[in-house]
């Protein structure tokens, strides 16, 4: 234990330093409304698990609770008629043997099922993955998919290039095809009170500007069957962090690029969850959308 709460630190220390087509978009979502269900139009949203970031709770919330706190590596599958649609990608293969993350970022208790990856749980290839950010455990499944479009923000993309230590950037720059997009007011429509990109055209999918965990981050919005969905990155890495509890002051230093813009999409956040309660909130590690883990003993480990 005192090995993976010393590495959760040096992990933090990897972030950059300081018919919907039949239908008007105005009518699907504005700045003001809540986003409803749009049942018949073939799109739905599973959470996958990917693996497991072990580490202690007294390094996640500033609540005084402690013990193991087993962080999912959750990613979204947007099942539109066109195709897969992914929100982040986990960690992969590159994991497992060893060669990503680079060092200072190589020594953590990590937990990769057999047949959990998400390259792994693809039958095919996917349309795109939309990256709500891209630190490391959220862009190592990149390395299984080969040839896919990848979609970042223009903020996220520069600092990237000059300041995350957990971004592989001469590898991973070559093995997937990015599309780095504008978010910023006067670039974008304004969906829900922020910046906005529709990514397929038709209101099912929104690409919103949510920077403050780091300077470039997002948020992805899924008009679905049973109802809206929210992706919210690592604004909230859990629930906890919407009802009171924060990152620990240390943590939250060195890992929060932005924290006034962070505290911005935080309140945005949690306004835009007590509006709207048919919105599912699906924060960037809640164990609650955790599947069950296999027995260790019979998993893939990095540590």
């Amino acid at each position: 234990m005192k090995r993976a709460l010393a590495t959760f630190i040096v992990v933090a220390l990897a972030g950059p330093s300081r018919g919907l087509a039949n239908a008007p978009v105005s009518a699907l979502i504005s700045n003001e409304a809540c986003p409803a269900a749009r049942p018949g139009d073939g799109v739905t949203v599973e959470v996958l698990t990917t693996g497991f970031v072990e580490s202690d709770w007294s390094l996640v919330v500033n609540t005084g609770k402690k013990g193991l706190a087993r962080l999912p590596l959750l990613v979204g599958k947007i099942n539109h008629p066109t195709g897969t649609v992914l929100v982040d990608a986990g960690l992969g293969q590159t994991t497992r043997d060893g060669s990503f993350p680079r060092f200072p970022l190589k020594d953590q208790s990590t937990r990769l099922p057999k047949g959990w990856t998400i390259a792994e749980r693809l039958t095919k290839a996917p349309r795109m993955v939309l990256m709500t950010h891209l630190h490391y455990d959220h862009v190592g499944g990149l390395f299984d998919l080969p040839g896919v479009e990848v979609w970042t923000t223009e903020a996220e993309w520069r600092t990237t290039m000059t300041s995350n230590v957990g971004f592989p950037e001469s590898r991973i720059r070559d093995a997937v095809n990015w599309r780095v997009v504008p978010l910023r007011a006067g670039r974008a429509r304004a969906i829900l009170g922020r910046p906005a990109h529709d990514v397929l055209g038709d209101g099912s999918i929104w690409y919103i500007s949510t920077p403050g965990h780091t300077p470039g981050g997002a948020s992805v919005l899924v008009i679905a069957e049973d109802g809206p969905w929210l992706f919210a990155g690592d604004i909230a890495w859990v629930d906890a962090h919407l009802s009171g509890a924060r990152r620990p002051w240390l943590v939250s230093l060195v890992v929060d690029g932005r924290p006034r813009e962070l505290q911005r999409s935080a309140a945005w956040l949690q306004d835009l969850k007590t509006r709207c309660p048919e919105l599912k909130v699906v924060n960037g590690h809640e164990p609650r959308w955790a599947q069950s883990l296999p027995e260790l003993e019979n998993s893939e480990t990095n540590r």
